[in-house]
């Protein structure tokens, strides 16, 4: 199996992971779905993802309580919806044979912004003969403020699941480039990070279905990226904030073979307008201090 075949099955794959997790209702209460999956079923698009991306529902946190109890509720309901889905199959095709958790920080998150990491390890009858397929992967982010029309229902092969609306993906993808730069990682005395260049390519894809001129959406867009930049503590001060080591953004982007379908040139003006169009209402600066541990 080549690079590009693999990329084809793991996305199949996660196509059926994804139908399990949102036919099942307990999981449609715990979970609100976002990521590469849920701006294709806004955009109408179809390109690949290799892995899902979720966030746990506040309401379900705060019932839940500790991390150790929506760790033992994920273990208990999530390989079981898979394993039920693919039983479903006719014929069946695949089966579940393990599904492997793993906390990140592998320790609780001093602030509590603990993620949960679910790899699926996944037979597929028809291919019997192939060793070592990659993992289906989930990852299920620590619960965080949005606005009020941030979720919405969606349709997903048959299942209405709560998704992040498209204007909070603009909102959170504007935050999470920021999150990848050097001025925040010195600030929460993280690591280096890989420039997450994909989320200016994402931007660009937005932009080519919502313009500018759609003053309302990008109104609710700028609100969700002030709301995601002030629960992880973000500093904006404005479109300067953007382009720290712009060049090196762009070679990085550039590089990236999965980013072709948008040129860079397209992906840095999508970028330059957003944030032309936010500023005169956003009120840069946004400094939001880190509370003392």
């Amino acid at each position: 199996m080549n690079p590009l075949q693999r990329e084809r099955w793991v996305n199949e794959v996660l196509r059926e992971v994804m139908t399990a997790l949102m036919h099942d209702e307990a999981l449609r209460q715990a979970l609100v779905f976002k990521g590469a999956w849920i701006l294709n079923l806004h955009l109408g698009e179809s390109r690949h993802s290799m892995d899902i991306d979720a966030t746990a529902e506040p309401g379900w946190v705060r019932e839940m309580g500790s991390l150790d109890k929506q760790e033992v509720f994920l273990r208990e309901h999530l390989p079981r919806a898979v394993r039920r889905h693919f039983e479903r199959q006719n014929p069946v095709r695949f089966t579940l044979t393990d599904a492997k958790f793993e906390r990140n920080p592998a320790s609780q998150h001093p602030r509590g912004w603990d993620m949960m990491r679910v790899k699926l390890v996944i037979r597929d009858h028809s291919l019997m003969n192939v060793r070592s397929l990659p993992p289906a992967e989930l990852e299920v982010a620590a619960a965080e403020s949005y606005g009020l029309d941030a979720v919405e229902l969606r349709d997903f092969l048959g299942a209405p699941s709560r998704v992040y609306a498209l204007h909070r993906i603009a909102g959170e993808k504007l935050r999470a480039y920021l999150t990848s730069l050097s001025e925040y990682r010195e600030k929460m005395h993280g690591g280096t990070r890989e420039f997450r260049v994909k989320d200016l390519h994402d931007l660009a894809r937005i932009v080519r279905q919502r313009r500018l001129e759609d003053v309302v959406f990008w109104e609710k867009a700028m609100q969700e990226f002030r709301l995601a930049c002030e629960s992880r503590f973000v500093d904006c001060a404005g479109p300067e904030t953007f382009k720290q080591d712009w060049a090196q953004a762009r070679l990085r982007y550039e590089q990236d073979r999965h980013l072709a379908a948008i040129p860079w040139v397209e992906a840095e003006d999508a970028l330059n307008q957003i944030l032309a169009n936010i500023s005169a209402k956003a009120g840069f600066p946004w400094i939001f201090e880190v509370p003392a541990s």
